[in-house]
């Protein structure tokens, strides 16, 4: 017959092996989380830099493109004096042409507005508040 050896509990080294390997885990999840936060807020800090001189390049792209768009005008207008054409007609002429330009631009924003309002979704809500208001009344007559 064979002794069968029981399962002996754990040495003492090998339970402070376990409590070091332990240790160990915690003190590298720890340094992996605090490495990961300090990654998280450097990459905001650079996107928050990031946004800020795009709005910055944005305005100032549209100031040059202002400025190119009053040269063209300047010629343009420069152009139609040197043809003959009074300078108060050339100018009451392309104002009024840019006031139009500008009418339908703000026509169009007008009209695209319209999808700012989410009426569909609004309907949906309000559909399904009239559903919950019926089904209330109908739990609360029986």
């Amino acid at each position: 017959m064979h002794a069968t050896t029981a399962a002996k509990p754990g040495t003492a080294s090998d339970q402070a092996s376990i409590a070091t390997l332990v240790a160990t885990w915690i003190s590298a999840t720890s340094a992996r989380i605090r490495i990961t936060t300090e990654l998280a807020f450097a990459e905001a800090r650079l996107a928050a830099i990031s946004l800020t001189l795009m709005v910055l390049l944005g305005m100032l792209s549209a100031l040059f493109l202002l400025g190119a768009w009053a040269l063209v005008v300047a010629g343009l207008a420069a152009a139609v004096v040197k043809l003959g054409v009074s300078l108060w007609i050339t100018l009451l002429s392309l104002s009024l042409v840019h006031a139009i330009g500008a009418w339908l631009l703000w026509r169009g924003a007008v009209r695209l507005s319209r999808y700012l309002e989410f009426a569909a979704t609004r309907q949906q809500f309000q559909h399904a508040q009239e559903a919950d208001n019926d089904v209330d009344s109908t739990a609360t007559s029986r």
